[in-house]
């Protein structure tokens, strides 16, 4: 029998069949709806988190105080003398309000070097308006996108160049600084420092600002990848406790590993809304081939072989998984961009800040001496202060390729086959006269 014959008279039962095909072809969407945006979602975020992470080179080594006393130009001048070290880049960084007339915002205020924002950023710093401040005692600022365009006001600019805005900060005795725009940063990815809601200004300013003498944060550059491990090594024995050590190339890797395996978790998950598609497939086969046991018996009848039985039930069932899983892979693309843009417009403002610190503010001093003490206060690489609501606002894109739409694709239909092998065999084995007996 032709190929086009059996195909025609596999659509026409699915087509009388309206509502029963509809609701089977929905069990199928959703489970590669699921796998679609899930899969995107995750693998947009990872892109997203390499490349912020990838922003700070691959020879990046960053240390990161747990005591109450903080690095000191000491420790700076000591790590310079190690081998293979090309650059050290110290901030100072801390929580911070910014008063408005509207509603006050909790911000990260980081203290850096005009040289040193170059190597946080990866290069010469991308500027929506203005320049970047010059290194100097003066508190002018450099401030993120975020904070120039808010949300709250519909993207509207709310901080225009060379205008003063009023900054609280140094902890429980907070003290109100009138700061000049330097200028404002493009929008930023970072998996360090919470770039778009952060005001960036000269380290003296900062300190004297923050009532810091020592350094949060120690930015170090190897001279080479191959002497990044090494070289972290060495770090971590000198500081030990009083420091966390750790490189880019670590955290790329540990990132990408509890992605994956969140990633693998949740296409489990999803892979039941596929199962029960599947069994859905297969009672809907079942019951197709019952309703049409007398015309079974007719085609058999009339010179119709086992295997052409058996393609046109197996034929239905294909027919559903590639509907629904053309379906499906239009829904989860749409679902996964909607998920995108809310996740990345869902951090609230708050009206409060903290001074206290989530990541630890200083370190005793390590090996190359150490710094005066200093209360403890920092907030936390890539936080706000604890109290504060506000995230660094991650951007992501959804990464769809087209070897996950053809896989999932290929799944749906796969899926859709097996169901329906059982339901298509029977139909195939049932003897014509013991059919048309089924009037």
């Amino acid at each position: 029998m032709k190929f086009r014959d059996i195909f025609w008279l596999s659509y026409k039962d699915l087509n009388e069949k309206r509502v029963r095909t509809a609701l089977t072809i929905i069990m199928v969407m959703i489970g590669v709806a699921s796998i679609i945006a899930l899969v995107s979602l995750t693998t947009g975020i990872s892109q997203s988190i390499q490349a912020s992470l990838q922003s700070l080179g691959p020879t990046s080594i960053i240390l990161t105080s747990t005591k109450s006393t903080g690095f000191s130009l000491s420790d700076v001048d000591g790590i310079l003398s190690l081998p293979n070290v090309s650059s050290v880049t110290p901030l100072v960084e801390g929580s911070g309000t910014l008063v408005s007339t509207n509603e006050n915002e909790s911000v990260t205020v980081v203290g850096i070097s005009q040289q040193g924002l170059e190597q946080l950023l990866g290069g010469t710093p991308n500027l929506y308006q203005g320049s970047v401040y010059n290194s100097t005692i003066s508190p002018a600022s450099l401030i993120g996108y975020t904070l120039a365009f808010p949300s709250t006001t519909g993207g509207r600019q709310n901080l225009a160049l060379g205008q003063p805005f009023t900054l609280r900060a140094g902890g429980r005795r907070a003290n109100s600084y009138s700061i000049p725009i330097a200028g404002i940063l493009q929008s930023y990815s970072s998996a360090i420092i919470p770039i778009n809601t952060a005001v960036f200004m000269p380290l003296q300013a900062a300190e004297d600002m923050l009532g810091r003498s020592s350094f949060n944060t120690l930015l170090v550059k190897s001279t080479n990848t191959s002497s990044v491990s090494s070289l972290t090594t060495e770090l971590t024995d000198i500081y030990g406790n009083n420091a966390r050590v750790i490189s880019t190339q670590q955290l790329a890797a540990t990132a990408s590993s509890i992605i994956g395996s969140i990633t693998v978790l949740l296409i489990l998950i999803a892979g039941i809304s596929l199962l029960v598609a599947a069994i859905g497939i297969m009672n809907i086969m079942l019951m197709s081939v019952l309703e049409r046991t007398h015309e079974i018996g007719i085609m058999k009848s009339l010179g119709f072989k086992q295997r052409d039985v058996l393609y046109i039930f197996l034929i239905q069932a294909l027919l559903i998984g590639f509907v629904g899983g053309i379906v499906g892979i239009g829904v989860g693309t749409g679902a996964s961009y909607a998920l995108a843009i809310g996740v990345s417009h869902s951090s609230p403002n708050t009206t409060s800040s903290s001074s206290s610190s989530s990541f630890g503010a200083g370190s005793s001093p390590g090996r190359f001496g150490g710094g005066e003490g200093a209360p403890p206060r920092a907030v936390a690489f890539g936080r706000g202060s604890p109290s504060s609501s506000r995230s660094s606002g991650i951007s992501f894109t959804p990464a769809l390729t087209i070897g996950t739409v053809v896989e999932a694709l290929l799944v749906a239909m796969l899926v859709s086959m097996f169901a329906g092998l059982y339901p298509a065999w029977r139909a195939s084995k049932m003897e014509p006269i013991e059919a048309l007996r089924q009037l």
